[in-house]
């Protein structure tokens, strides 16, 4: 495989792994993931049958594909080794999460299982990245999330903020206002004419859009 296939397969695979890790979510269409990775249908349609050949995905036309065991454990392993570097980048480097993600697509593609060994060791094993999101464990088989979308949340309960989106025009919105993995907020009211959300925070009111309320997830007691 050349470098470039390597990096397209690797790409792939951990779009499929972030997308199926929805719960109910069992396989993704040419179209859904065509969308994720900025690209044609048709370029994705190729890409999944070379996936199919190796043995990476299971694939029935006009339905969709889901992983194999071989394409989950790559693709987990891909995941792993992202959020790894982006939580180095933030943590000892102190970069933003928007450079942080960005450098890290880079990095994901060439960076030794070896040393991402050597940087989940320096950082004691962290088991959540700067935004929440879950750092698969070397070596596992399965992801599944277990939060809630925040528009979901019942009014008038303080819940507590598990995981931010990691879609990064969000990020610099929600570090601003103090939308973080920790934060206790209370939904006070949601007026989805307006699309509007009126908030309780320890800063104050907030009124936030219905929007930001989707990138935003909490865990069920």
């Amino acid at each position: 495989m050349s470098i470039l296939s390597d990096y397209t397969t690797e790409n792939y695979l951990k779009a499929i792994v972030k997308y199926l890790a929805t719960p109910g979510k069992t396989k993704i269409s040419t179209g859904e993931l065509a969308a994720l990775l900025k690209v044609t249908s048709g370029t994705t349609t190729t890409m999944i049958k070379k996936l199919e050949r190796e043995g990476y995905v299971s694939y029935i036309s006009h339905q969709g594909c889901s992983l194999t065991a071989k394409g989950m454990r790559y693709g987990l392993r891909i995941l792993r080794r992202h959020r790894l570097l982006e939580t180095f980048l933030v943590n000892v480097l102190d970069l933003t999460w928007d450079e942080a993600h960005e450098e890290a697509e880079k990095l994901e593609h060439s960076t030794s299982d070896y040393l991402v060994d050597k940087i989940d060791q320096y950082l004691n094993y962290p088991t959540k990245g700067p935004s929440g999101n879950m750092i698969p464990r070397k070596e596992q088989t399965d992801y599944m999330l277990k939060d809630t979308p925040l528009i979901e949340a019942p009014l008038n309960t303080e819940i507590v903020i598990s995981r931010v989106s990691s879609n990064s025009k969000m990020a610099s919105y929600f570090q601003a206002e103090g939308l973080l993995p920790g934060a206790r907020i209370t939904l006070l009211d949601i007026n989805r004419e307006v699309g509007i959300a009126t908030a309780k925070m320890e800063s104050g009111i907030k009124n936030l859009s219905l929007v930001a309320l989707n990138h935003l997830y909490y865990e069920k007691g």
